[in-house]
């Protein structure tokens, strides 16, 4: 037996304790904290089967984002308020066996078809270059499925307004004065994160990155400035918020309808599709960040100021 077999087999069995676990904790808190473990090892998983994109967007967006926004819900209900009782008793074991089966009938699924042919692989793979770009994962996003990512670009949308247009005035408990060690990790990682989102985006083309991983990066960023000494109302009067969190949507609709005129939706032209999926990841970047920021702030209850105190 291998060393990497024997690793295989501890993280495997490892994702099933800690999924048993999550299911089993008493306080919201603790499920988050445990789910955020979770997306960790699972990115890792996507690692081991060389699933590159998949193990970033799952430890950006899965694990990363989805945690931040988890947490920042709970600092407004409590993170120690213990679950209801009938909770644990008719949802949590149920959801636990269910997960269990769904286990077992994906593993029978993928031994049924380990050995099936590649499906649309040799195809998408002989068309790869006049997709726009070298990497596989983002000609399929961008531009074989790219009215799929079209959708999900406006769902998100969507949600960030939701977000905004429910949440009231400012109830967020306030956050203490960072300390020196949070000023100095300040100093020195916005500018990394400068540096790493436009990187994200560019190495997209030809290697694990794109607009999902960069715009999660992004919002982190964002996360941490709303953790700084006060938060930052998000007004979407102001013009770059606002720009920026339609941006992606509209520039990607807009594409849509020009390629209309060549005869199919999105279809671009062999010699202008990389130029167009470069500008698209772009503006997707800019407002993937600002959509999950907003959402982080309403969560927290920081999104709008309290119009008492604005007065």
């Amino acid at each position: 037996m291998t060393t990497g077999l024997v690793f295989d087999a501890v993280l495997a069995f490892s994702l099933v304790v800690l999924a048993i676990i999550t299911l089993r904790q008493r306080t919201p808190g603790e499920a988050v904290v445990q789910l955020m473990i979770f997306g960790l090892l699972l990115a890792l998983s996507w690692l081991r089967v060389d699933a590159t994109d998949l193990a970033l967007t799952e430890a950006a967006i899965g694990s990363g984002v989805t945690g931040a926004l988890l947490l920042a819900a709970l600092r407004r209900t409590g993170f120690g308020k213990p679950f209801p009782s009938a909770v644990s008793a008719w949802l949590r074991y149920p959801v636990t066996i269910g997960c269990a089966l769904l286990g077992v009938v994906l593993s029978l699924v993928v031994m049924h078809t380990w050995d099936s042919p590649a499906g649309l692989t040799d195809l998408a793979y002989a068309h790869l270059k006049e997709s726009g770009t070298q990497n596989p994962v983002t000609a399929v996003i961008l531009n074989y499925r790219s009215i799929d990512t079209l959708l999900e670009i406006g769902v998100l949308l969507v949600a960030a307004l939701s977000v905004y247009t429910l949440s009231g005035p400012a109830s967020g408990t306030p956050v203490k004065p960072p300390g020196p060690i949070f000023r100095f990790y300040m100093r020195i990682m916005t500018p990394i994160f400068w540096l790493v989102v436009p990187y994200m985006v560019w190495v997209g083309g030809r290697a694990p990155g794109g607009a999902f991983q960069a715009g999660a990066l992004l919002s982190g960023l964002g996360a941490l400035t709303l953790l700084g000494p006060s938060p930052w109302p998000l007004r979407l009067k102001r013009r770059v918020v606002r720009w920026g969190l339609t941006l992606g949507f509209s520039l990607f609709l807009a594409a849509a309808a020009w390629m209309w005129q060549y005869g199919n939706l999105l279809a671009y032209p062999p010699d202008q599709a990389k130029n167009w999926i470069l500008l698209i990841e772009i503006a997707c970047t800019l407002s993937i960040g600002i959509s999950l920021t907003i959402m982080f702030a309403g969560c927290a209850g920081w999104l709008h100021e309290d119009p008492k105190r604005a007065s």
